[in-house]
This record gives C-alpha cells, structure tokens and sequence, in this order.
C-alpha cells in the first residue's frame, strides 16, 4: 500500500488558527491538547484513535484545511475510504493549491471500486468550466474586478471633466481596455459566486448506496454505488438526497450515505 503524506500542523492558540474565536481559554486548550492526542495516535498507529481526537476538535468548531488533511488520513488508514475522499475534499475545498491533499486524494481514488464512465460521444455531467471557475480564488477575483472597476469609473469622471475634445478622445480609447477587463472578472466574479452558493458537491461514505428512481426505500434501484464516489447534490426530499453522477444519471440516496464537501 502506498504511504500517504502526514502533515503535523499544531493549533497555535487552540480555535483561533481554524478561524473561530472563543472566550475560553480552557476551551482553547481543551481543542489544542486533541488536535495533540490526534497527532500522536496516527503516529502511534491508533488509527481510530486519531479520527476520535480530530473529531473532538471539529465539533469544537475548527474549520481549517491542515485539521481536514489529518482527518482525511487518519479515516484512510482506518480503512474508511469513502470519508477520507470526504476531507481531502473539504481539505481542497478550502485550498485548492494543496498538493499534498490532492496528491493523496488521487491515490485514494486509484483504489476506490467506482469507476464511473462517459458514454461515448455525450457532453453530460459536470460542465467542464465549473472546475476552471472554483479554481479561482474568490478574493483574488474580487479585488481584481473592483481594481478595474474603479479605474475605469475614474477615467470616465475625467473624461467629462476634461474640457479639451483632444483630452476626452485619449481618456476615450484609455479606457477601452480598462472597461474590458472589468467586465470579464466581473463575470468571472458572478459565475464563482454562483457556483459556490448553487452548485453544491458530496461524497458516498457508505460502503454501499442503493440509487433509486425516487425518494422512497420501494423505489427502483437502478444500481448500487460505492464509498468515495463524488455527485453532484440537486435537491433533499425527505430522508434523501436526489444527485447527478459524472455521467448525468441522476437518483437518490439516502441523506445519512452522502457526506457534504
């Protein structure tokens, strides 16, 4: 079996370095000294042991990539490997330039049972653009468009301002490929925003989840899918989740077989 990266990243200052902040200081350190424990039972081998420990700390309220990572291992070294994708994507989710997540993803996926195929010739699934825009970070987006935006809105308060025709014409054709830009990250903007509050992602954690034609245990099973398997979350109906595959079939799973990146 190929050896996965472990990353030791300690909690300066308990909750605060996963971007949440508690008055307690016995909190804090209650958080730090499971991260700790964690840390120490993946390194002792205790396996399950870590994955309580971790667990500790993200009911505690910590959301960090590096508390994802060690995770996302230690449930792969548990032999749950439906969960471990789960991290790593959520480990991705929240920076998408960790390589040690995604290298180690791809190895976990090269063992999953899974594999779900493109027919021939169909443009289903997901749009292949959704992947180029969540790669884009949305601050970085954001600056960038309001950047633009303000430089051209201040060219065009110059413009009208200027009492020279000769002076209006060069303000006129400077900001031509200053508007250009702005509209383009602008569109970008939208599209990440779009995605990231509509466009929605989970992971199989079961060993084994039954498809069904519709949101009811009597429902057709029009197959069965395995741990670590990535869908698409369309909408919850009842007790079940309605999800698209990479193929576009669509079906329903139960809620409780789905974990949300």
């Amino acid at each position: 079996m190929r050896t996965l990266v472990l990353l030791l990243v300690l909690i300066p200052g308990g909750a605060a370095a996963g971007g949440v902040s508690q008055p307690s200081s016995q909190f804090e350190g209650d958080l730090a000294a499971h991260f700790k424990n964690g840390n120490q039972a993946y390194l002792d081998g205790d396996y399950p042991g870590a994955v309580e420990a971790y667990r500790k700390v993200l009911e505690g309220g910590v959301q960090h990539p590096d508390m994802y990572f060690n995770l996302a291992n230690a449930y792969y070294r548990s032999g749950h490997r439906g969960l471990a994708v789960l991290f790593y994507e959520k480990a991705l989710s929240m920076n998408p330039s960790d390589d040690g997540a995604a290298s180690n993803l791809e190895i976990v996926k090269k063992e999953l049972i899974d594999r779900v195929i493109m027919p021939e010739g169909s443009a289903v699934g997901e749009p292949m653009w959704h992947e180029f825009i969540r790669s884009l970070k949305l601050g970085w987006l954001t600056w960038t468009f309001l950047g633009f935006y303000v430089l051209a809105f201040a060219i065009l308060i110059g413009r009208r301002l200027a009492r020279a025709d000769s002076l209006r014409r060069l303000l006129f054709w400077i900001n031509v490929p200053v508007i250009t830009p702005a509209l383009i990250f602008g569109l970008l903007l939208s599209s990440r925003i779009y995605i990231q509050e509509k466009v929605h992602h989970g992971v199989v954690v079961s060993y084994l989840a039954p498809l069904r034609e519709g949101p009811e245990r009597t429902a057709k099973e029009l197959m069965q899918v395995h741990e670590g398997l990535k869908v698409r979350l369309l909408n919850e109906v009842g007790d079940y989740l309605r999800v698209r595959l990479a193929n576009g079939v669509e079906g329903f799973v139960k809620t409780s077989q789905v974990g949300r990146i």
